[in-house]
């Protein structure tokens, strides 16, 4: 008999056997559904984190869109501190605002004024709005939007294919009631808008 053929005998075999043994495989079986209940757990997790997130970005917009005067760095910390609270984040969260209005002149997207809570992502310039500027609507001149972009840290709490990353949204709203928000820079001048 050849190797060959004895070999697919025994394999033959092998699949028909129908012997076990009971106590092994159900340690197999219970550390499959340990690990799926761990992993599916932990999705469910981050899914749950980027919903807050997402549902606490598009607080801290509303409430940037519905003021009337000028607002200045302490106000968008005190965004940042409605921003952790929301999110119940133990981890670092930023945000950064940034009012942007289209000039007519140039037929381009301009900063009127930027603020960032972190030191990573500084404020934005005319040049740094490229980025980001397919995310903006199409704005007639002497309209303005808001930017609100906010950086929350999510670390998983079991590394079962999860990394740590970082949660980012960019919601962009119009104010409510004024042509555009102002940025004080507590100079004694009044603050305007920027427009073209």
């Amino acid at each position: 008999m050849s190797v060959m053929r004895r070999f697919r005998l025994r394999l033959r075999a092998f699949t028909r056997d129908e012997k076990g043994s009971m106590p092994t495989e159900g340690v197999m079986a219970f550390a499959f559904l340990i690990w799926w209940y761990i992993a599916s757990f932990q999705f469910f997790d981050a899914y749950r984190q980027k919903n807050i997130n997402l549902k606490a970005a598009y607080t801290v917009a509303d409430l940037m869109s519905r003021e009337t005067g000028a607002v200045d760095a302490n106000y968008v910390e005190g965004l940042n501190t409605v921003f952790d609270y929301l999110t119940f984040s133990n981890r670092p969260t930023h945000i950064r605002v940034t009012s942007v209005y289209w000039d007519g002149n140039i037929n381009d997207y301009r900063v009127s004024w930027s603020y960032s809570t972190s030191t990573v992502k500084t404020p934005h310039t005319d040049a740094s709005l490229d980025e980001i500027q397919s995310r903006i609507p199409v704005l007639p001149v002497g309209d303005t939007v808001i930017v609100m972009e906010t950086f929350m840290a999510y670390e998983p709490i079991f590394s079962i294919g999860l990394e740590a990353m970082w949660y980012d949204t960019l919601i962009t709203t119009r104010p409510r009631s004024v042509p555009c928000i102002p940025w004080d820079n507590h100079d004694g001048t009044t603050p305007a808008c920027a427009f073209s």
